[in-house]
């Protein structure tokens, strides 16, 4: 009898804690992007109602990293993978209440990958500057500008072309933005203004 009741109670814990609480965490508000070759940030564009916890899982399915995050407001966390050896490796993302949101397989290190895209940057005065990406494919592709190292334009794009003409007048010198653009996978280049 006693054996039934802990079965029970067992079951009922069981399927308590994986009923979907009303959260609405899933693939679009939680984000797995490569960000270097061995760099990965997770961003979370929603608030989470429980603690968090990602794994990371080798080739073999063992768990070689694990970090559990308790959050009450939006955040986004970088892993610097350095220390791993360059392979797959899959990232995983579940709360109590939702199981897995995420699930994510991603390749570490460095791809010997022709780029995708082709990129122009023409300096039109003192303050403009037109930037053009062309790809030869229709996937996601991040660009961003950088001044010094700070991050000043963020914007990712789906389709084969994007352009635009940037004004600056709160730049000290055009000689140090820098351009980049990658895709999905980390991979992408720079290119400097001048």
């Amino acid at each position: 009898m006693r054996l039934i009741i802990a079965t029970l109670v067992a079951l009922s814990i069981s399927v308590s804690t994986f009923a979907k609480t009303g959260s609405d965490l899933d693939e679009k508000t939680v984000k797995i992007e490569k960000v270097g070759d061995k760099k990965v940030e997770l961003k979370f564009l929603a608030v989470p109602s429980s603690k968090v916890l990602v794994r990371i899982k080798d080739e073999n399915s063992s768990v070689i990293f694990k970090d559990i995050i308790s959050s009450d407001k939006l955040f986004a966390k970088k892993y610097d993978l350095s220390a791993l050896a360059d392979g797959e490796y899959k990232f995983e993302v579940f709360t109590p209440e939702q199981g897995t949101i995420q699930n994510k397989d991603l390749f570490v290190g460095t791809k010997k990958v022709k780029a995708d895209f082709f990129t122009k940057v023409k300096v039109l005065d003192d303050n403009n500057i037109a930037f053009l990406v062309k790809s030869t494919d229709e996937s996601k592709k991040f660009v961003r500008i950088l001044d010094q190292g700070n991050v000043i334009f963020e914007q990712e794009f789906d389709g084969n072309k994007f352009g635009k003409v940037f004004k600056f007048e709160k730049v000290a010198s055009l000689d140090n933005l820098v351009f980049e653009v990658r895709n999905e996978e980390g991979q992408g280049k720079y290119i400097s203004a001048l």
